[in-house]
């Protein structure tokens, strides 16, 4: 029963998606399926080879904090596990992702906790890498984004206030021992029923397995500073495929598409989504629809999910077989 109803959930996500996608772009249509039929076989091949190199920086953001713990853990493995993570947002609705991320880590020797606190370590540090990101591009360009677009501030304002909240909330229970405690007694002043305790204890030890596993990478500053670096690697990546999604379309320049795609991470991390679906879309129309013709950039958009959405989804789908096939072999 319970199958049936994910089924069902997973289902009636879809339909809102297209449903959502219909609306989006009905009025444009035309236009855009004669944009996208324009775009030369080099351009999409290039958002896909970015796409790549983006997941093959986040396996190395993987492999670095994994080897803290587990010094013979090696790229393939951590490759596995980033791709099982991108199957587990799409496929479960993000529930999934890091309970399949730990599951692998288990076969490499790292236990459930211990796992489920490296990646939201890798969690923490991808959200601060996108705030420094998106504070370096401002810093250089935000008087062309206000000249241009002054109501965008409002937006920046969101998105700012929700990440450094987050952000700072998890670096501190992290961090420093004062925050963790308190964590741990409202915790304990939840419900006593049989339901909660359960819950209570799986939280306990995932609280302490995090706490734990960030105070391992903090003192390793080479790890921290490799992680950032690599961080930074694959934003910049990833912002280099919205620029040449929206470029194919007639978009802004370079400098100019990495700092609306920053901004838009920064918007769409900031907002709720289903399965990453929903805030990314909203915040890039939101953007490049101000610099672009709206069936432009509308294309551009399609273009720019289909090389960082659909693609890593479809490969991961090959990580998921193996790891199946591997574990029906006796």
């Amino acid at each position: 029963m319970k199958q049936w109803k994910k089924l069902a959930g997973s289902l009636l996500t879809a339909l809102v998606i297209l449903l959502a996608a219909f609306l989006v772009f009905r009025n444009h249509a035309g236009e855009i399926m004669e944009s996208l039929l324009s775009v030369p076989a080099g351009g999409a091949a290039a958002l896909l080879a970015l796409a790549a190199v983006y997941q093959l920086l986040e396996s190395g953001v993987c492999a670095s904090l994994v080897r803290v713990r587990l010094p013979a853990f090696s790229f393939q493995e951590a490759m596995e596990v980033t791709f099982l993570g991108v199957f587990g947002n799409v496929a479960t609705l993000a529930v999934g992702s890091i309970p399949m991320q730990s599951l692998r880590l288990r076969e490499s020797g790292l236990t459930i906790g211990h796992g489920v606190g490296l990646m939201t370590v890798e969690y923490i540090f991808h959200k601060a890498s996108i705030l420094l990101y998106a504070t370096v591009m401002l810093l250089f360009q935000g008087g062309w984004l206000r000249h241009t677009a002054p109501d965008l501030r409002r937006y920046l304002l969101l998105g700012y206030g929700i990440c450094i909240v987050i952000t700072g909330a998890l670096v501190l229970v992290c961090a420093w021992e004062r925050p963790e405690r308190l964590a741990l007694r409202l915790i304990d002043l939840l419900p006593r029923t049989e339901k909660w305790e359960a819950r209570k204890s799986a939280w306990r030890v995932n609280l302490e397995s995090l706490c734990t596993e960030s105070r391992n990478v903090l003192k390793n500053r080479a790890c921290c500073g490799r992680i950032l670096l690599l961080n930074g690697g694959k934003l910049l990546c990833l912002y280099t495929a919205a620029y040449l999604a929206a470029r194919l379309m007639g978009g802004p320049s370079f400098w100019q598409a990495q700092l609306l795609a920053a901004l838009m991470l920064l918007i769409a991390s900031a907002l709720p989504n289903v399965a990453g679906v929903g805030p990314a879309e909203f915040a890039f129309l939101l953007l490049f629809g101000r610099y672009m013709p709206a069936a432009q950039a509308s294309a551009a958009l399609i273009l720019y999910r289909a090389a960082t959405y659909f693609f890593p989804f479809a490969v991961s789908i090959l990580f998921v077989l193996r790891a199946q096939r591997r574990a029906w072999e006796p």
